[in-house]
């Protein structure tokens, strides 16, 4: 597998944007002790952290940067279906499905990634009786998530769809923050043309929501745009 990509040029599945990981749905305590297992690694901007295929020894915990979830097309290029940032995680069907991953994961960004493996979870469930029960009930939240996500991406307006996947990309809850994110990759991420994209981020910029830049879309308030996403979606 190519150590570097590109982002896509089309959308070849519908994407999965900010839905929550098994690390995420768990109880703050119970999550920190599983964090505290894992076992800390550094990838570079581009390196392939999982090819699809491989079998699923582990899932991943984001402690910094961003990571791309997608495949690689037979002509090379890289595919996205969801974009992942700090505090989210991924992997975790094949690891508990025990089946070969479906997917590949490439560092967007230089990014610190905690492995969690099948020794780490074993401990905590043995330590641990709420740990099977609260297992299921993170991957039924996921699923239910996924599904939300799925339905969000036929039904939704493009701005709408923008606004979601931006939201998904702030790290804190509130304020502004900028998002090394092209209008592209963004495009290519809720599966619509470059062109409605930007008719989209227009009207987010008209209402004062957004501000984009070269390779950067500034949210210019969080609560804002979340409460923006909430009104138009009723």
């Amino acid at each position: 597998m190519q150590s570097s990509y590109h982002l896509p040029q089309k959308a070849i599945l519908p994407p999965i944007i900010g839905t929550p990981g098994f690390v995420e749905a768990l109880p703050a305590d119970v999550q920190a002790r599983l964090l505290a297992t894992g076992q800390e690694r550094a990838f570079a901007k581009g390196a392939t952290i999982q090819s699809q295929g491989d079998h699923g020894e582990e899932f991943w915990f984001i402690q910094s940067g961003h990571v791309h979830i997608g495949r690689h097309s037979r002509d090379g290029k890289f595919h996205i279906f969801a974009a992942l940032t700090e505090g989210q995680s991924f992997g975790e069907q094949a690891f508990l499905g025990e089946f070969p991953r479906l997917v590949d994961a490439i560092a967007a960004s230089d990014a610190v990634l905690l492995r969690i493996g099948e020794s780490q979870l074993a401990k905590l469930l043995t330590e641990d009786t709420r740990m099977a029960r609260l297992l299921l009930k993170a991957m039924a939240h996921i699923v239910q998530a996924a599904m939300d996500a799925l339905e969000a991406s036929r039904t939704q307006s493009t701005p709408l769809r923008a606004a979601r996947a931006l939201l998904a990309q702030c790290h804190s809850g509130k304020g502004e923050q900028d998002l090394r994110l092209t209008q592209q990759s963004l495009a290519d991420l809720i599966g619509v043309s470059r062109v409605s994209l930007g008719k989209a981020l227009r009207l987010l910029e008209e209402e004062g929501l957004v501000s984009c830049g070269y390779g950067i879309i500034t949210v210019n308030d969080i609560t804002r745009l979340r409460e923006w996403q909430v009104l138009e979606a009723l």
